[in-house]
Formats: C-alpha cells, structure tokens, sequence
C-alpha cells in the first residue's frame, strides 16, 4: 500500500517534546556495560552453581552479548567524530567482546541511516513475501560476528598494507561508494582500530587454550547465538522496501519495531534497540528513551505510525 505524502505524515522532528529527544553520554553507557557484565558474572556463577539451568543461562548470556552491540551502537551515534579515552574505554568493555570497534560500527552504521533504502545501503534486507523467504538470508548473517572476527587482522593488515584497504573497505565496513579507499582517513582509523580487538581475541584465544571448556561454554558459545540473534534483529527491523532514501516517507516505509515483549527485552531486542522506526527518525536519541518517544508517536499520529511487524 502507498504511504501518503510524506508533509502529511508526522510533524517535523523539532515539534516533539525536547525532554522525549535526550541523547546518549559516554558515563551512562559505561554504567549500562558495566551493568551487563555484572549479569553475565552472575550467569557465570549460575553456570557452576546449577548445571541442570545451563541452557537458560546461555541464552541469557546470549542476550546480554547482545545488549553489548547496543550500547556501542548508541555511542556511534553521538555527536563526536574522534575517540577519546571514555569512548576507547567503552569500546573495550562493549565493542571488543562482541568483536566491533566503536570505528567500525560507526563507519557502515552512520552510512545505513544515511543511505537507507538504497543502493549506496549495505545492510541486507529480508526478501519480499512470508517470514520463511527470509531464512536463507538469515543463515547466512548468522555467523555475523564470527565475520567481524576476521576483520581484525584483516584491518591491521590494510593499515599496514595500503593496497588492501580498498577491499577491507568495501567487505568489511559494508563501503558501497564504489571509490578508491586507500587514502580515506576513516577507513585508515577503522583498521588502526582493529589492533585492539585482535589483541582482545588473542587473550581470548590463550584463555581458550588454558581453560577450554570454561570459555567455550561461557563465551564462544553465547556469542555465537548472540550473532544469530543479531541476524534476526538484523532482518526484523527492516521491511523489503528500497531506493526511498532517508526521507520520513522513506523511514516508515523500510523500517519496522520489533520485539518489544518480554522475549525482545531479554534477549532478541534489547536495551530498547526494537523501537527502531523513531530510532530512524530520531538518530541520536539514546536507547532508554525509545520508548516514550514511541509511545508519543502512537498517541499523537496513530493511524500513521506502522504497528510491529513481528513480537
């Protein structure tokens, strides 16, 4: 179904109520990383204390993994171009493990908003028709973060090696540009930055070694099921629609919320990343307040704003 005019759809952006529009800070993300990792410590224990629940705290490990990406998510979106020792601090605490860097996320992230809907978007899509077209799409996002572990030493080798940045760029940050990326200054930054995470997944790898069956339960496995969460995110908060562009027709066309019951919550949309539609149209408005801003949208404009397209 056509969408109307796009002028007589919602209000411009600077009508909602300013306390609805707070953006993120660095402190508050750090406490909410630090807040996760406090859960996954007390799933750890749970691991040890009750064995027969193993695959409850798995899952829940799984969502907090996830949860991660979210808040390294909110701080792309911040108003800063340059990485300051807070942010490098986040990065360690929420990128690093779920094997992102606050650069790189930032460099095909920032670019999918911009470009949402079009050629130049490198986020995939699920296909037109029922649910199930879209499951040979996810199996194959499901080893997304397995991907982005390759993408370390790839990117301390396009630092290093001028020749292979243009590739780095266009496989692994998603560049659909089509231009020359040896000398782009933020592809440079991305692969210096992926000296960190290969450094992190090497201390990953020699606790691996040491305590194989501590890690790979507690850990690899978790972050495995948080990438084929990630992939289902992936694929819910986007409809079929393209080549509308980043336009408020073009945002309520191609985007939809998702899971925003209890299962959402936990595990396949946390930390508020579902309400995804006013996240497109209000980038820069921190997870927590997703939820009243939705609620505003559906209050003032409900027969214009898209119900969810999934629980």
């Amino acid at each position: 179904m056509s969408l109307p005019s796009a002028s007589t759809l919602l209000p411009p952006r600077a009508v909602v109520p300013r306390e609805l529009l707070g953006q993120a800070r660095v402190p508050q993300l750090l406490r909410m990383a630090l807040t996760e990792w406090a859960l996954i410590a007390a799933c750890q224990a749970g691991l040890q204390l009750l064995p027969a629940a193993t695959p409850l705290f798995l899952l829940l490990i799984a969502g907090r993994l996830h949860a991660f990406g979210v808040i390294l998510h909110d701080a792309v979106h911040m108003s800063v171009r340059h990485k300051g020792p807070e942010l490098w601090l986040l990065e360690c605490l929420a990128g690093y493990p779920i094997a992102s860097t606050w650069n790189a996320m930032r460099y095909h992230h920032l670019r999918h908003h911009q470009h949402e809907g079009t050629a130049l978007d490198g986020y995939h899509k699920p296909p037109p028709g029922p649910w199930w077209h879209a499951v040979p799409m996810w199996l194959l996002l499901v080893p997304v973060v397995p991907f982005w572990v390759v993408r370390g030493p790839v990117g301390v080798l396009a630092w290093t090696f001028p020749s292979l940045r243009t590739f780095y760029g266009r496989l692994f940050l998603l560049d659909r540009s089509g231009e020359d990326l040896t000398h782009e200054e933020e592809v440079i930054a991305c692969a210096r930055a992926d000296l960190g995470q290969v450094l992190f997944h090497l201390g990953v790898l020699a606790l691996a070694w040491r305590w194989p069956r501590a890690v790979g339960l507690g850990y690899l496995l978790p972050l495995m099921m948080a990438s084929a969460m990630s992939a289902y995110r992936l694929l819910a908060e986007h409809t079929p629609a393209r080549h509308q562009g980043n336009t408020l027709q073009g945002i309520l066309a191609s985007t939809a919320d998702h899971g925003l019951g209890w299962l959402g919550r936990l595990v396949l949309a946390p930390r508020n990343v579902g309400c995804h539609i006013v996240h497109h149209l209000h980038p820069q408005v921190a997870a927590q307040h997703l939820p009243r801003l939705r609620a505003w949208y559906l209050q003032h404009y409900p027969e214009h704003y898209p119900r969810p397209r999934r629980p």
